[in-house]
């Protein structure tokens, strides 16, 4: 049997600051779409690496949750902007499904950083949702990636990443 005594118990200051995990794994994820979109469409990249700053200002610097919104969306319309001049559609679908992980794990990070202290062991936790959130993206992107190639061309490349941003926030809908 375990004992605590006076040293392992002590007050915790609550900081409200986003989860370190979580933002760490936001800003890779906005990187990765950024990076993508860039290769394939070079004129998407000042975009992209505009939005990346905002992220990574959100999270690290501000950490203002709306900022980090913001530079999500921004990545986005990167990918979107590479979606029409890339005719690459899985790079398309890929980099939105990066970003859509990065909205999510930034939003988490911030969820995360309001009900717990940074000194509170939340990695574990943190680990799960990201995974979790992958899963899902990708059996979505699987299943948009499926109708884009049903009708046999019947859909535009920015049609792909904005079918696949539907069927996420119909998910994340359902999970709030």
């Amino acid at each position: 049997m375990s004992y605590e005594t006076d040293s392992d118990t002590g007050a915790v200051e609550v900081t409200h600051a986003p989860a370190r995990f979580s933002s760490i794994l936001s800003v890779a994820a906005a990187l990765l779409a950024v990076v993508v979109t860039g290769l394939f469409a070079p004129l998407s990249a000042p975009i992209g690496l505009f939005g990346l700053a905002g992220v990574a200002a959100g999270l690290f610097v501000f950490e203002s949750e709306r900022l980090t919104i913001a530079g999500t969306a921004i990545v986005f319309v990167g990918v979107i902007a590479c979606g029409f001049f890339s005719s690459v559609p899985e790079i398309v679908l890929f980099a939105t499904l990066a970003t859509i992980v990065s909205f999510d794990l930034g939003s988490n990070a911030f969820s995360v950083g309001r009900q717990l202290s940074e000194q509170t062991d939340t990695q574990r936790g943190e680990s799960v949702h990201a995974a979790a959130t992958i899963f899902v993206g990708v059996v979505a992107a699987g299943i948009a990636y499926g109708i884009y190639l049903v009708p046999s061309g019947g859909l535009t490349i920015p049609a792909l990443a904005l079918l696949l941003l539907a069927a996420l926030f119909l998910i994340w809908s359902i999970r709030q």
